[in-house]
Protein backbone atom coordinates (compact mmCIF):
# COMPACT_ATOMS: atom_id res chain seq x y z
CA UNK A 1 0.00 0.00 0.00
CA UNK A 2 1.18 3.23 -0.81
CA UNK A 3 1.66 6.32 1.87
CA UNK A 4 -1.18 8.22 1.10
CA UNK A 5 -3.54 4.72 1.17
CA UNK A 6 -2.06 4.03 4.50
CA UNK A 7 -2.87 8.18 5.73
CA UNK A 8 -6.55 8.00 4.54
CA UNK A 9 -7.02 4.94 6.21
CA UNK A 10 -6.04 6.35 9.73
CA UNK A 11 -8.07 9.79 9.21
CA UNK A 12 -10.69 7.51 8.33
CA UNK A 13 -10.57 5.37 11.48
CA UNK A 14 -9.12 8.12 13.77
CA UNK A 15 -11.50 11.22 12.94
CA UNK A 16 -14.34 10.48 10.35
CA UNK A 17 -15.68 7.34 12.21
CA UNK A 18 -15.78 8.92 15.50
CA UNK A 19 -17.11 11.86 14.49
CA UNK A 20 -20.13 10.60 12.59
CA UNK A 21 -20.62 8.67 15.49
CA UNK A 22 -20.94 11.44 17.54
CA UNK A 23 -22.84 13.24 15.53
CA UNK A 24 -25.21 10.44 15.34
CA UNK A 25 -25.64 10.54 18.86
CA UNK A 26 -25.90 14.38 19.23
CA UNK A 27 -28.50 14.59 16.10
CA UNK A 28 -30.46 11.35 18.00
CA UNK A 29 -30.06 9.26 14.50
CA UNK A 30 -28.69 6.42 16.11
CA UNK A 31 -31.13 4.26 19.08
CA UNK A 32 -30.61 4.48 22.35
CA UNK A 33 -29.16 0.57 22.47
CA UNK A 34 -26.38 1.38 20.10
CA UNK A 35 -25.29 4.88 22.18
CA UNK A 36 -25.29 2.87 25.13
CA UNK A 37 -23.14 0.32 23.56
CA UNK A 38 -20.98 2.82 22.22
CA UNK A 39 -20.49 4.26 25.52
CA UNK A 40 -19.59 0.78 26.95
CA UNK A 41 -17.21 0.03 24.47
CA UNK A 42 -15.37 3.23 25.02
CA UNK A 43 -15.18 2.97 28.53
CA UNK A 44 -13.85 -1.16 28.18
CA UNK A 45 -11.34 0.06 25.40
CA UNK A 46 -10.09 2.47 27.99
CA UNK A 47 -9.42 0.28 30.93
CA UNK A 48 -8.04 -2.38 28.57
CA UNK A 49 -5.70 0.28 27.09
CA UNK A 50 -4.72 1.81 30.63
CA UNK A 51 -4.20 -1.70 32.59
CA UNK A 52 -2.50 -3.50 29.48
CA UNK A 53 -0.03 -0.28 29.12
CA UNK A 54 0.78 -0.48 32.66
CA UNK A 55 1.44 -4.15 32.16
CA UNK A 56 3.69 -3.96 29.37
CA UNK A 57 5.38 -1.13 31.11
CA UNK A 58 6.06 -3.53 34.27
CA UNK A 59 6.72 -6.49 32.02
CA UNK A 60 9.52 -4.57 30.48
CA UNK A 61 11.10 -3.58 34.10
CA UNK A 62 10.90 -6.57 35.17
CA UNK A 63 12.85 -8.15 31.80
CA UNK A 64 15.36 -5.44 32.34
CA UNK A 65 16.18 -6.08 35.83
CA UNK A 66 14.92 -3.04 37.22
CA UNK A 67 13.54 -4.79 40.44
CA UNK A 68 16.45 -6.91 41.00
CA UNK A 69 18.59 -7.09 43.97
CA UNK A 70 22.07 -5.91 42.62
CA UNK A 71 23.30 -3.52 45.24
Amino acid sequence: MSDLTKMLGVLVITVVIPLAVLLGIWADILPQSVQVAIGLMGVILAIAYIVGGNLLLMWSDIKNGRYSNKS
